[in-house]
């Protein structure tokens, strides 16, 4: 009696329909996975704003005047990638509009418009966070953290958000 060994493993068949589930469930997961990373570098910059505000509001006590990222950075009030401008997916830069020599605006804006980030915020020596949804895709890692004369910022930086109609204040 001649027996065969028949070999055991999957067909090709079910190889296909399991890559196809595999597949189907990446198709729903993928964008929930973009919009919850998003959001969450969305929070980290307006938690970015919050803590420059904070370091401002000290700086100011220490040296009556209010300091750079550079300068916030010098005396350990803010994390060296804060300072050298990019940080969670963001661009952060000052803007400053030669009003007064003690206020201050910093506005961040996504790496990636409409990937990394939807909206850009900007804060303010008023203690106000703002946010704006702008085109800001000509911000790049060489525009550096003075937004006052690089053309590559746009414009809505360059006006203060409380005289702007494209600035929505979120918080105070």
């Amino acid at each position: 009696m001649i027996t065969t060994r028949r070999k055991r493993g999957f067909t090709l068949v079910e190889l296909m329909i399991v890559l196809a589930i595999i597949a189907i469930v990446a198709a729903f997961a993928i964008p929930n996975l973009m919009k919850s990373r998003m959001s969450a570098n969305e929070t980290g910059a307006i938690g970015a704003l919050r803590t420059i505000m904070s370091a401002e509001a000290t700086y100011m006590n220490r040296y009556g005047v209010y300091g750079t990222l550079a300068e916030l950075s010098a005396e350990g009030l803010i994390d060296s990638s804060l300072a050298n401008g990019k940080k969670s997916g963001y661009f952060y830069g000052q803007v400053d509009d030669d009003s007064s020599e003690y206020s201050y605006c910093f506005g961040t804006c996504p790496v990636e418009d409409g990937r990394s980030g939807a909206k850009e915020y900007c804060v303010t020596q008023q203690g106000t966070i703002y946010e704006a949804d702008l085109d800001s895709t000509a911000v790049d890692a060489d525009t550096g953290t003075d937004w006052s004369d690089n053309v590559d910022v746009p414009t809505e930086f360059t006006t203060a958000p409380e005289d702007s109609d494209d600035w929505t204040p979120i918080s105070e």
